[in-house]
């Protein structure tokens, strides 16, 4: 394709060996990088680093490569070329501070090419767009920028919020803080919330001539901004989301019985959180992922675990996904997200078993095939997870 492209340093810091080797340090060795990129891992398994940027910074002091990017142990790099290329790109723009993989603009609009477990969030950015902050998932910096202004080691910011901090810093001194498409999958199993509150507070004070910031784990508000929604307010945006994904739910079945496929049931789920307890309830011996790519752009995720099962993941062009559900095997529990109401039917009328249909907010559409409806029942049992229950 012709880019220009930048070895790096990868830095991470990990606390599950297992974890690491499954995700970030295979996807680096299937990934064909330079021959200079390199993978600094920074054990914490014995709890050696108070702070992820103290551990962070001591990676950054060992790297060889003027870029270095700080990435979770629980990400499968699905482009190193994208990645190195994200490099050149920072090198050749000295007005941006900080780039990362995805980040929230101030909108509110989540901007980068992230599959978040299972699910593809974000829109995409083939040039750097800036955003308000980006998450920690992965973020480049110069090395020489990074030892001379070093990530946060604050108590306060341990395990939260410190890629935000850094992009206010770098937007406070007239830097830009950017997202731009870096292809990855956050194989994530679980979300720690513990003292997000007190990084948030803590970055809201630092910054009180910035915020409110949006980020990814919400809005960073100002000392005298509501540290916490109210209960009616909360109600209100609950019944606003709850009434729109009804609204989309109702159209997806009008598709599926003109289409003659209404084999399966619609429900109102958001799947990054289920899908690990629907494969357990199917028997399933395996998770395999697609989504369709909107720009032509392909990749793959492959070899790495959830809960002791194989799980895979890929961006593939359209006939590749019909391709993908016509040869899903007994066992296999398959998702298809990341879709159009549109798409739903032709991909239902691809095989004769049964799927499970799901939409949320924040999820997206998607299509479950590889389990008997009757046995994820127990997962959408509640009323809030029928479209217009109280009808």
């Amino acid at each position: 394709m012709g880019e220009v492209r930048t070895p790096v340093s990868i830095v991470c810091v990990y606390n599950d060996p297992a974890v690491l080797e499954s995700c970030l340090a295979a996807s680096v060795k299937a990934g064909h990088p330079s021959r200079q990129t390199e993978v600094i891992a920074v054990d914490n398994v014995s709890g050696a680093f108070a702070s992820a940027g103290a551990a962070l910074n001591h990676g950054a002091r060992l790297a060889r490569n003027e870029v270095v990017v700080f990435v979770h142990q629980d990400v499968y790099l699905q482009s190193l070329p994208a990645l190195e290329t994200a490099a050149a790109t920072l090198l050749s723009q000295p007005a941006i501070g900080v780039l990362g993989a995805v980040g929230v603009s101030r909108r509110g609009e989540v901007i980068g090419a992230m599959r978040d477990r299972v699910v593809p969030l974000g829109r995409s950015a083939s040039v750097p767009a800036d955003v308000d902050s980006l998450d920690e998932v992965l973020f480049l910096v110069s090395r020489s920028q990074v030892l001379r202004e070093p990530l946060s080691e604050s108590p306060d910011l341990a395990w939260h919020a410190y890629a935000v901090e850094y992009c206010l810093r770098m937007r406070a001194s007239g830097r830009r803080a950017a997202a731009l498409d870096i292809p990855l999958t956050h194989n994530s199993m679980t979300t720690n919330l513990a003292r997000l509150d007190v990084a948030h507070r803590s970055v809201g004070r630092t910054y009180a001539g910035l915020v409110p910031v949006r980020t990814t784990c919400g809005i960073v508000a100002g000392e005298r901004g509501a540290a916490t929604m109210s209960w009616p307010a909360r109600r209100a945006r609950g019944a606003r989301t709850f009434w729109g994904e009804s609204v989309h739910a109702h159209r997806v079945t009008r598709t599926l019985r003109g289409a003659g496929t209404p084999r399966g049931q619609v429900v109102l789920a958001d799947i990054r959180l289920l899908v690990d307890d629907a494969a357990r309830l199917a028997g399933s011996s395996s998770i395999r992922v697609v989504d369709p790519s909107r720009d032509g752009a392909v990749s793959e995720a492959g070899g790495m675990e959830r809960n002791g099962l194989t799980f895979s993941a890929a961006t593939l062009r359209w006939p590749g996904v019909v391709a993908a559900v016509a040869a899903a095997t007994p066992g296999e529990l398959l998702l298809v997200a990341g879709l159009r109401a549109e798409e739903i039917a032709p991909l239902a009328a691809t095989t004769t078993g049964p799927y499970v249909v799901g939409l949320a907010r924040d999820a997206g559409l998607w299509l479950l095939f590889g389990a008997e409806p009757g046995a994820l029942a127990p997962l959408w049992s509640r009323p809030r997870n029928r479209a217009f229950f109280m009808l």
